[in-house]
């Protein structure tokens, strides 16, 4: 039993590195369900059919010089070479082939995990996890955004400033609705300018009385199976009694807004979250699930406080 894996270097060439010495243990997860098998207890391991592999992880260590030519080292590679190569996959989340010859495992997968840490005689301890490589279908999460136009008449005190706040979310967004009635207010403007020829008026300014364009962004739909997905799990926790569908709606997030996945938080949302850090699915939220979930937040630019909330878990389903 040998494994190999091969993957693009940092220079975009195909490199094919084999893992010199066996782990103990090699943990893989089928459809969720996970299973642990000793090497050297069993001998050859049976690992069942590679196709729907979703995960796979193990624990060892690149030998240093100083093993090379030992019994147990199949193939000796410099351990700094083989450390480099491992951290620009998991960085950059390259897609590798994971082949185990003796089994039927020989696929596509990402590094989701990489630590190592160099101890005695040079070697390089590391723990690696693959999780299962899907292709991403553009058109497997529908988002539209429509633009609609409000019509406002402006009442006394109120400014573009004010304006914006109420109806765009901003007063920093006053240029939108400015820019939406410019001849309007430019034309007002420049009467009142005439009249008041010592008067500095700004040409934000809008009198009461005038009827303003503003233009309100719609809501962002969103439908995927993700959805369908969070929805299911949400019942089943108790969280809600929600139609199972595919769409996102306002009750849906109304009561995504009162989860908050942390440290030993259980259940099926707890589940939803690993799947899509990456991590065991056990629906136990521990430090390994806090620690992707800041990762996952890191990444997709929200605040990283390793709790799945409405944000996180809003992107999550792609909204």
């Amino acid at each position: 039993m040998d494994i190999y894996i091969t993957g693009k270097n940092s220079k975009g060439n195909d490199q094919k590195i084999q893992i010199p010495i066996i782990p103990e243990e090699i943990e893989s997860s089928i459809e969720g369900k996970f299973a642990e098998y000793d090497i050297y207890k069993l001998g050859q391991v049976s690992i069942p059919n590679g196709k729907n592999l979703s995960e796979l992880s193990w624990e060892c260590f690149f030998p240093g010089e100083a093993r090379k030519g030992m019994k147990f080292v199949r193939k000796w590679t410099d351990p700094a070479t083989l450390d480099a190569l491992m951290k620009y996959w998991a960085k950059y989340g390259k897609v590798v082939n994971v082949c185990i010859t003796g089994t039927k495992i020989n696929v596509d997968m990402r590094v989701s995990e990489y630590d190592s840490t160099v101890k005695s005689l040079n070697d390089y301890y590391y723990t690696v996890r693959f999780i299962d490589y899907e292709k991403i279908s553009v058109s497997s999460t529908k988002r539209s955004t429509k633009t609609t136009k409000k019509k406002v008449t402006v009442k006394k005190g109120q400014t573009l400033r004010k304006l914006a706040k109420k109806y765009l979310g901003s007063s920093k967004k006053y240029k939108v609705i400015y820019n939406a009635n410019k001849k309007l207010i430019d034309a007002r403007n420049k009467k009142e300018r005439k009249k008041h020829p010592k008067k500095k008026i700004s040409k934000y300014t809008i009198y009461k009385g005038q009827v303003l364009v503003i233009p309100v962004s719609g809501s962002k739909s969103v439908s995927n199976s993700k959805v369908e997905e969070l929805k299911k799990a949400m019942n089943k926790d108790g969280y809600s009694k929600l139609k199972v569908d595919k769409k996102l709606t306002s009750s849906m997030k109304a009561a995504m807004k009162k989860i908050k996945i942390r440290t030993g938080r259980k259940g099926q949302v707890v589940k939803f979250v690993q799947k899509m850090v990456g991590v065991k699915q056990d629906g136990t939220c521990s430090s390994k699930t806090v620690s992707a979930i800041k990762t996952y937040q890191r990444k997709h630019k929200l605040t990283v406080t390793g709790v799945a909330d409405y944000k996180t878990l809003l992107k999550m389903i792609g909204g």
